[in-house]
């Protein structure tokens, strides 16, 4: 009985970590859509590597997306409060907390594909942007 009450307290405590992360970037891409002058820290660095105009142009295709952007942040959230259920649920169940797990795999990468699709887009339309000699490098 110990065993399961271990596994238990470190699916919650992966849960809780993840949780954590969806509340980050839930609370980044909030403050994005009110056109906040200044990004997090930590989403600056990560996006510092794209020139500006590559930030600007994926903050305004974000806000553009919004209802597609709230829709996977819904399902992922969904996916992460039916995986806590499961995991908290007497008796445990490991093939359902496995099942419940793949979910939220699939959620997270459904949200990562449109954010990086997303970015693709901003890539691309301000590689349009520039002039036609920048183009003939390639």
């Amino acid at each position: 009985m110990k065993r399961v009450s271990w596994l238990r307290t470190v699916l919650l405590a992966v849960f809780a970590a993840s949780l954590a992360g969806n509340f980050f970037s839930l609370g980044y891409l909030l403050k994005g859509q009110r056109e906040a002058p200044a990004m997090s820290i930590l989403a600056e660095n990560a996006f510092s590597a794209y020139p500006e105009e590559v930030r600007l142009e994926f903050r305004r295709l974000l806000r553009n997306d919004r209802p597609r952007t709230v829709a996977a942040l819904g399902r992922l959230r969904e996916a992460r409060r039916q995986l806590a259920s499961v995991a908290s649920s007497s008796p445990f169940d490991e093939q359902h907390v496995t099942k419940a797990m793949a979910d939220v795999r699939d959620a997270t990468d459904a949200l990562q594909r449109l954010m990086q699709d997303l970015l693709l887009q901003a890539l691309r339309s301000t590689e349009h942007a520039k002039s036609p000699s920048s183009g003939a490098d390639s």
